[in-house]
């Protein structure tokens, strides 16, 4: 059996079981949606326009913060990983701010940006920065040092050993963090949109359980676990057309 068929069959196997339990009365139905009945009131919630609509809100929310973080992340990662007075200066503030939950700031960007989109892509943002922020920073860093001085022996301008040298050593690990990001964006959102929204999944998910609509909350759930699995083998695949020199291990 190859790797794919396994990671099939584990998925499989978890869904048979959750769904015999559900059936065979195990598990109370109010407690835990069997998976069939998930799917049918997944297709219901898309076909009536509300699954579509919240996760739309959450996703052009969570992008959004992402997209800000992945940029700022590699240019402060990158600064601080080749200039040692960007280092000096950077390292310490960063380290102060990184251990501070994103939902504790949550109230503070309330505070500053109102209660709109602009709070909650803030939040993403905040969470999102920090692993993109330090795995750039840490490639730089492991940069070897005989190849840049091969980079300035072959007449590279200080341009180029950037462009050409640090920063396509740089992308594998950038990737890493951006997977690492999305995951913790995901989280972050859902939990922003049940303090502070009027739509969107988190906001979704909190109302079907104020209103005890248990399959509705579980669609919501699955809906983010697939919007996370899709969002990281989206990323993880953009990373072998862009690194297609960098080779995983290979597993026994």
């Amino acid at each position: 059996m190859n790797s794919s068929a396994r990671r099939l069959v584990s998925v499989l196997v978890l869904v048979a079981v959750w769904e015999g339990a559900v059936r065979l009365g195990l598990v109370p139905a109010f407690f835990l949606a069997a998976p069939s009945t998930i799917l049918f009131q997944i297709v219901k919630l898309v076909e009536s326009g509300v699954l579509p609509q919240n996760a739309g809100a959450s996703m052009i929310r969570m992008l959004s913060g992402y997209l800000l973080a992945l940029a700022s992340g590699v240019v402060v990662g990158g600064l601080m990983g080749w200039f040692r007075w960007a280092d000096d200066v950077l390292d310490p503030l960063v380290e102060l701010v990184r251990p501070v939950s994103p939902l504790a700031i949550l109230p503070l960007a309330i505070l500053w940006l109102g209660i709109g989109q602009a709070s909650k892509i803030f939040v993403i943002w905040y969470a999102c920065i920090f692993p993109v922020l330090l795995n750039t920073y840490a490639a730089v860093r492991s940069v070897p040092k005989s190849t840049i001085e091969a980079a300035w022996t072959l007449g590279a301008s200080p341009d180029e050993v950037l462009r050409r040298v640090v920063f396509f050593h740089c992308l594998p690990p950038i990737f890493t963090g951006a997977r690492i990001s999305f995951a913790v964006g995901m989280i972050v959102i859902i939990a922003a949109e049940m303090v502070a929204a009027d739509r969107g999944l988190g906001y979704m998910i909190l109302t079907a359980q104020q209103d005890f609509q248990t399959a509705d909350l579980y669609a919501g759930i699955v809906t983010i676990a697939a919007i996370g699995f899709v969002g990281d083998r989206f990323i993880r695949w953009l990373r072998t057309r862009i690194c297609p020199w960098y080779v995983e291990i290979e597993q026994t």
